[in-house]
């Protein structure tokens, strides 16, 4: 890492437009430009900003499912902690590749999800 560089943290917030039925996402940086951290592992955290809602634990949708082909050989090890507001997750950031991924989210009061499709870009080799 960079010296003083803090580790990245993605903030997400999930939201409801005026008379729209399904919940909406923002994340904050969105790409998530690894460039600017030194090559190599770190762990990347996305930060559930919004009361009442939480990142899905479901295996099928997990809260942080990288969609773009050859994402297994940059991450790995998806956590998300007890309280559900945070998920973070390993990436190598040596590829120079961007990798698209979506956040899934839940509304725990209606059961209704919400996802997005954000970018992170990793550094090169």
């Amino acid at each position: 890492m960079i010296r003083g560089k803090k580790p990245p943290i993605v903030h997400v917030i999930a939201y409801r437009k005026s008379g729209d039925k399904d919940p909406v996402l923002t994340v904050t940086p969105d790409p998530l430009d690894m460039t600017e951290f030194a090559k190599g592992d770190h762990h990347i955290t996305w930060k559930l900003d919004t009361k009442g809602y939480h990142f899905s634990t479901d295996p099928e949708k997990p809260a942080i499912q990288f969609t773009s082909p050859g994402w297994e050989t940059s991450f790995s090890d998806l956590k998300v902690d007890r309280s559900g507001r945070r998920a973070t997750m390993h990436n190598k950031n040596c590829d120079g590749l961007a990798f698209a991924y979506n956040i899934n989210v839940i509304e725990p009061s209606t059961g209704l999800m919400a996802f997005l499709d954000p970018v992170v870009q990793n550094n090169s080799e």
